[in-house]
This record gives structure tokens, sequence and C-alpha cells, in this order.
């Protein structure tokens, strides 16, 4: 018989981990991706990339994804998709992964319930990286896995998690400038960040040789100031609050937060402002563009480590998106994709048995047509050159162009439009006769309209 154990060794029963509030707070944004995945009604940059992806077949184009500026994985992953799921069907991948980032963030901000809170009820998480068919939630998850790994004390693998999103989105290569400049402060060895740098560099590249001759990328803003200063203030998504105050607000909170880790700050602030100044040069103002100010600061403060005064920091910077995130959600609501006509659906009813969408179904501008191509596995006519619409060109895209096709084209074809005005008033002047057969409001693109034309 063996001696019973004495009290002093008797093992300890081990007590509950199970954070019930950190479920509750991620079953319900896990039911609010739900929601917004059923409402959501594709726009144009997630069809455009489906697009592409299904219709790449120069070798090149894989790796060059011509005049798209991003480099290819999201290409590649929708290409592998699309040989098991139609369009319709893939823009659901991104839920699951969605719902898993909730997870994962609750295991991040285990001790931090406050915080967990006000990032799973931002625009940013709420929105672009929830739900939405783009590679953001992917490189939230390459984030947080990062960041968990690190926890781990496994920072080259945590380094190839933030090489692998820059293969993603090219702005991602920020997170990871931050993060290099971290693990060498903290003397983590450079042969073992040197291989997933160079990956990364790699599909930078591929994104500046994608980029190359679209001529959109160049300045766009008269007003590169005002637009430096909006991107700076992520905090709000507003455009009136997007301003001077609010982007010095933002900067001090930084600064106060963060001054404890000179090095760390230092890097921060060169990166958000490069972020800012290179995105107002040459996209403009666009909120999913400003979120990746929201992940950098994010990832600042958690390297630094949450202390009492970084976590209240944090949630002075959070409060306003999450305001915007209720009100992103309400709109969403509002908006969801049933509402209005389905205008593929009343083209087909109004045209008849014989209606081919390749010959008789013109769109204008081009904007118009990748949603109702990829969403109806169809081609359509391309209202701006004549020729069939596959993704849009930005090497060549002019949206004020007027194809010959939208006077020569035999009578009766029918026609998709967004911004109407000139295509309607250039068809009306040459004595064409256009009647309204649906409209349809598209939350992220705006109003769409669907005509017979005579």
């Amino acid at each position: 018989m063996f001696p019973a154990a004495s009290p002093e060794r008797a093992p300890a029963k081990p007590e509950s981990t199970t954070d019930y509030p950190a479920l509750a707070v991620v079953a319900l944004y896990a039911l609010l991706q739900v929601a917004l995945t059923v409402i959501h009604h594709p726009w144009v940059d997630e069809a455009q990339a489906w697009l592409w992806a299904t219709s790449l077949s120069n070798p090149v184009d894989f790796f060059i994804i011509p005049g798209e500026g991003h480099p290819p994985l999201w290409y590649w992953l929708l290409r592998a998709l699309s040989s098991v799921l139609d369009f319709s069907q893939a823009r659901y991948i991104t839920l699951p992964v969605a719902i898993f980032n909730a997870w994962l963030l609750s295991r991040l901000l285990r001790s931090e319930f406050l915080l967990l809170v006000l990032m799973l009820g931002s625009f940013v998480v709420l929105q672009f990286w929830g739900y939405h068919f783009r590679p953001y939630s992917l490189i939230f998850t390459c984030l947080l896995s990062a960041l968990l790994l690190e926890r781990q004390g496994r920072s080259i693998a945590a380094t190839w998690a933030l090489a692998i999103a820059c293969a993603l989105h090219f702005f991602a290569g920020f997170l990871l400038a931050l993060w290099l400049v971290w693990q060498w402060r903290k003397g983590t060895g450079l042969l073992g960040l040197l291989p997933p740098a160079l990956f990364a560099a790699c599909f930078g590249v591929l994104a500046i040789l994608s980029g190359l001759g679209n001529p959109s990328v160049g300045p766009t803003n008269p007003d590169l100031l005002s637009g430096i200063l909006y991107n700076m203030g992520w905090v709000g998504m507003a455009e009136p609050l997007r301003g001077p105050i609010l982007a010095v607000v933002t900067i001090a909170l930084l600064i106060y937060g963060l001054r404890g880790q000179p090095l760390l700050l230092a890097a921060l602030l060169v990166l958000v402002l490069v972020l800012a100044s290179g995105t107002a040069l040459i996209y403009g103002k666009y909120p999913w563009h400003s979120a990746f100010q929201t992940m950098l600061c994010f990832l600042a403060f958690m390297l630094a480590g949450i202390n009492t005064e970084r976590r209240w920091i944090m949630a002075l910077l959070l409060a306003p998106q999450v305001v915007y995130g209720i009100d992103g959600v309400m709109y969403r609501f509002a908006h969801p994709k049933w509402a209005g006509d389905d205008l593929y659906a009343v083209v087909l009813a109004d045209a008849g048995a014989d209606f081919r969408p390749e010959t008789d179904l013109v769109v204008w501008p081009d904007l118009a047509g990748p949603t109702i191509a990829a969403s109806n596995d169809i081609q359509v006519l391309s209202g701006n050159t004549g020729a069939l619409l596959g993704p849009i060109t930005w090497r060549s895209f002019d949206q004020q162009a007027m194809a010959p096709l939208l006077l020569e084209k035999p009578a009766p074809y029918w026609l998709v439009c967004a911004i109407c005005a000139p295509v309607i008033a250039h068809l009306e002047a040459n004595d064409r006769t256009l009647t309204q057969l649906g409209t349809h409001f598209i939350a992220d693109n705006g109003m769409f309209y669907a005509y017979r034309v005579e």
C-alpha cells in the first residue's frame, strides 16, 4: 500500500480558467458577423480581386497582378477557392476567419476585458477587417498569431506570421517594420529575422511592380496636408472630425502612452507619418487604409505591455472607433443586400429568354461591372471601351469614356450604371430612349440603376 499523501503534497484542485464574460463578448461578435455577412452586398474591390484571380493565364501575371499594386498571395488563395466554389459561396470564407480572430483576440487580451470589448466593437474589426471578402481579416490573423507566439517566446515564428501578412497586402510591411525594430531592440538574432524579412521584401517588390503603369499611382490629393492630418487622426471615422485637432490629440496620446519606450515610440511615429503621407499622396482618404494606422498603434501598445496607464490611453483611442463601429452596423442593417431591386433579375425579366449578357448587357462606367459579373458568373460589355469586361484594367481605365457601342448597338439593349447622369445625357442627346427598370443601393459603392435602351 502506498502511503497517504501529506496535505502539503496533495494535488490542488484545478481552478476554472474559463473567462465567461470574454466568451460572451466573442459570441456576440460572432452573431454580429454572421448577420453582417448575410446582409452584405459585395462591392467592387471584392469582385475585382475575384475576377482577376479567375482570369489570370499569363505566368508572369500570377506574380505581378496587372495594375493592382498588391502582392499576389490573396489572388492565389482566390484562385484556389474558385476551383471548388463560386463567388457568392467563396465570400463567406472570411466569416469563420473573423470569428477565429475574435477568439485569438480574447486569448491575447485575456486579462483585459475592456480592451477586448473596445477592439471587437471598433469600426476596423467589425467592418473591413471582419466579414468583408478582402485579405484584411487574414492580416489580422497573422498579427494576432504573431503576438501570441511572441508571448510564448517564439519570436522567429512570430516574425514569419507577419511576413506572411506582407504577402497579402503591401501596407502590412509597416506592421513588420515596427516588429523588426522591436525584435532588434530586445536582441533577437538578426540571422533568424533575415529570412522572413527577405520573404516579405520579395512580396513588397511584387506589389510595387504590380502598381507600375497604374495612372492612379501618383499624386491625387490637391490638399496633401489635409489628407495627412486626416489619416493621422485615425481614431475618428467622420470627415468633420478628421483634421488637425484630432491628429494632434492622437499623436499626443501615443507619445504619452509610449514615452517609457523611446525607440518603439520613435519608430511608431515615423511609420505613422510615412503611412499617413503615402496614403494621402497616392490614394486620398479611405477608411480601410486608415485601419492600418489603428493596427500599427495597437501593435505598439501590445509590444510595450499593457499597464494601467496604457490601458486607459488605448481605451480613449478606441472609444470613438466603437461609436463608428456601432453606427456602421446600424447603417448596414438599414441597407441589406435584398433592399431595392436585384438589377440582373429585373433585366432578365424585361429582356426575355433570348437575352445574353455578353452581348446585350452594357455597364457604365466599368466600376459598375465587377459586382454584377462576379455575383452572377457572367460577362458583360464595357460602356467605356465597348469590349467584354473582365477585371478592370486600371492601366487604361477612363471612367468618363463613352464607347461608340453605346450609340451603335442595335436596340434594345440593357444598361446598368452608376453615377448615370453623363451616360444618360449622352444617349438622350443622340435620340436614344431609356426606360428605368430598377435601382439598387450598395452600402460601399452607392446607387446603381438598370435601364432598357431603345
